[in-house]
């Protein structure tokens, strides 16, 4: 079925919007958490991804290594994250949340459901579920295409063939 011009620029409208009501929504659900907005993005990436190497996190972010290498500095400073060197590469370290990382990621998802339902009091499970459904596959989409753009997930032979260069 063809795209209509319209319908993408709304959609683009719409999750514009989202994002903005996440955001304000993100920050009113920040409470007593040590660590800000952007942080907690570290910790939550890590928290799924762990260990994992900084570069991954950046990508996944959307942030440069030197900004990222600032985040973790800061984040293992306070005790949230701790770095080991990575088995397979001398030259990498993997980053993993401590106890207290898990800790906060713990609080902040709570903090975050908590808000939510509260928000979302009058939705059923089957709304809840079908809502999540379709942001998660949007985002997928999303993810699927900025990766292919820059030049992730290559089919197979040109990974190799990228490895090999």
């Amino acid at each position: 079925m063809p795209q209509d011009d319209s319908q993408t620029l709304e959609l683009v409208e719409s999750v514009s919007s989202l994002n903005r009501t996440l955001r304000q929504l993100a920050h009113l659900g920040e409470g007593d958490q040590k660590v800000g907005f952007a942080a907690m993005g570290v910790l939550l990436y890590v928290y799924r991804n762990q260990p994992t190497r900084a570069t991954d996190v950046a990508q996944w972010i959307g942030i440069g290594p030197a900004a990222l290498s600032r985040q973790v500095a800061d984040l293992e400073s306070m005790g949230l994250l701790e770095r080991t060197p990575c088995r397979n590469d001398a030259r990498a370290q993997l980053i993993s949340l401590t106890q207290e990382g898990k800790d906060e990621v713990d609080r902040a998802y709570k903090r975050r459901t908590d808000l939510l339902s509260d928000l979302l009091k009058d939705w059923d499970a089957t709304e809840i579920a079908e809502a999540a459904a379709t942001v998660n596959r949007i985002q997928q989409a999303l993810r699927a295409g900025i990766d292919q753009m820059q030049g992730r997930n290559l089919p197979a032979a040109e990974a190799a063939q990228e490895g090999n260069a």
